[in-house]
């Protein structure tokens, strides 16, 4: 079967109406978050501390070591990376992290659709990419974007040590990329290699995330708390399920690949809806914190 007849062109469409609900989607947020004092979430890193024993007991998770110079305990300690003399800690601003994302996703798409007027840029014209079964402008949108959603989800959970955050982003921008390459090898067998390595590199992303969510329920637990409610619980899995959504198309054309314009379209109504619904679960957080 030629996957080149019956072309639909109505991808552009919706291409072009996600674009325009991004940008509109950022603009609202900038207009809320005006005037507002901005959520700043402090990065932490953790590092081994040489303290010297006193009363002869260590605290617990740490070590003792004897040497000439006395004895010692070797201890895991969190702190903020960097801070001024007014308590002023360097972080990230999670308001206008979400506004960059939705910004990141309108000039994506907005570029996508001008290389159809323009002509291409940079040998990429978005349809011919779609009529070729291929479009690496969306995945290297996605290594940034999904990337950036990530890091606010997994600040609001309680992962700000900045290795594990910059560790989330690289795992997830290496996950997308696998998804680009996947579209342009023929060879089955290293399509299905490289599409399980970026569902694993997702899932650990994930798992870092999920494993500060779960820690947390076990602390409120430890201190006779109640813990999340269950509306908590509701909004990590959706997060989870929205964000594994993306995967699945690609899994489901490796079995049974199906049309590329209707694939295209898949695409960015998944990306369209699934964006606008994490963004804004995300952005009420920071418009009741600031």
């Amino acid at each position: 079967m030629d996957l080149n007849q019956n072309i639909d062109t109505s991808y552009i469409y919706y291409n072009n109406l996600a674009a325009l609900l991004h940008f509109i989607s950022a603009l609202v947020m900038i207009i809320l978050i005006n005037g507002k004092d901005p959520l700043i979430i402090p990065y932490t890193e953790t590092y081994t501390q040489w303290n010297q024993v006193v009363n002869e007991t260590c605290p617990l998770g740490s070590r003792s070591f004897e040497t000439s110079n006395g004895d010692f305990c070797i201890e895991a300690i969190t702190s903020p990376v960097d801070c001024d003399n007014q308590n002023n800690c360097y972080g990230l601003n999670l308001g206008l992290l979400v506004i960059s994302f939705h910004l990141l996703s309108f000039g994506f798409q907005l570029l996508a659709s001008i290389t159809n007027y323009t002509g291409p840029i940079l040998g990429y014209q978005y349809s011919n990419m779609v009529e070729n079964n291929k479009n690496p402008l969306r995945f290297i949108e996605y290594s940034f974007s999904a990337s950036i959603m990530l890091i606010a989800i997994a600040l609001l959970n309680g992962v700000t040590d900045i290795n594990l955050i910059n560790s989330i982003s690289i795992l997830t921008s290496a996950c997308q990329l696998c998804g680009l390459v996947v579209e342009f090898i023929k060879e089955k067998k290293i399509k299905w290699l490289l599409h399980l390595i970026g569902w694993m590199q997702f899932c650990w992303a994930y798992g870092i995330i999920g494993h500060a969510f779960l820690r947390s329920i076990e602390a409120s637990k430890d201190s006779s708390n109640p813990g999340p409610p269950n509306f908590v619980y509701l909004i990590v899995i959706l997060l989870f399920l929205l964000y594994s959504s993306f995967g699945f198309v690609q899994l489901f054309e490796l079995i049974f690949e199906f049309n590329q314009f209707l694939k295209e379209k898949i695409y960015v109504v998944l990306s369209l809806s699934a964006k606008l619904l994490l963004g804004w679960m995300i952005f009420s957080n920071v418009l009741l914190l600031s």
